[in-house]
């Protein structure tokens, strides 16, 4: 299974990294739609993880993706056909996931009966706030047949609290 190199980031290290300036301004985008969706409704409250999904599929065409608890660890399955694993980054923070897959997949045909090409550039931003804190050493991420898996570990403390939970 073809591997994706993970970058992790400790407390406090994130601001430092130079691309996390522009995952802000996606957010902010993100999140000014999301406010306009809520306003949209009357403000009625509720349904904010709708209204933030929502803005980032009209906005980005967010890929699919599928978060599972499996226990000590959390488990990310991620739409992203058409990427190869050394176009995807994958940052690990204790609090979140934030993959970026970027493709030049241009095409020109030589012959001269094109009329028209959807073949382009590809550029994917998501952000998946973790649940509970992550180990970020303890994080794998392949990609095969189109599909991004991430197996992000809990932290001792995050597994200990879930624990505490169902024995409540």
């Amino acid at each position: 299974m073809p591997n994706v190199e993970i970058q992790k980031v400790k407390d406090g290290q994130k601001d430092a990294l130079p691309y996390f300036q522009e995952f802000e301004e996606r957010f902010n985008e993100i999140r000014n739609r999301a406010f306009a969706l809520f306003e949209n409704r009357g403000r009625g409250f509720g349904y904010d993880l709708d209204d933030w999904l929502r803005a980032e599929r009209e906005l980005f065409a967010s890929p699919a993706a599928e978060l599972a608890d499996k226990g000590n660890a959390y488990e990310l399955q991620m739409e992203l056909p058409g990427f190869e694993p050394k176009e995807v980054e994958v940052t690990a923070t204790p609090d979140e996931l934030i993959i970026h897959a970027a493709a030049s997949q241009e095409k020109r045909s030589d012959k001269g009966n094109v009329l028209w090409s959807e073949f382009s550039s590809s550029d994917v931003y998501r952000r998946i706030p973790a649940p509970t804190p992550l180990n970020t050493d303890g994080i794998a991420a392949t990609l095969e047949k189109g599909v991004l898996r991430i197996t992000a570990q809990k932290t001792a403390e995050s597994k200990s609290k879930a624990v505490g939970v169902r024995a409540a």
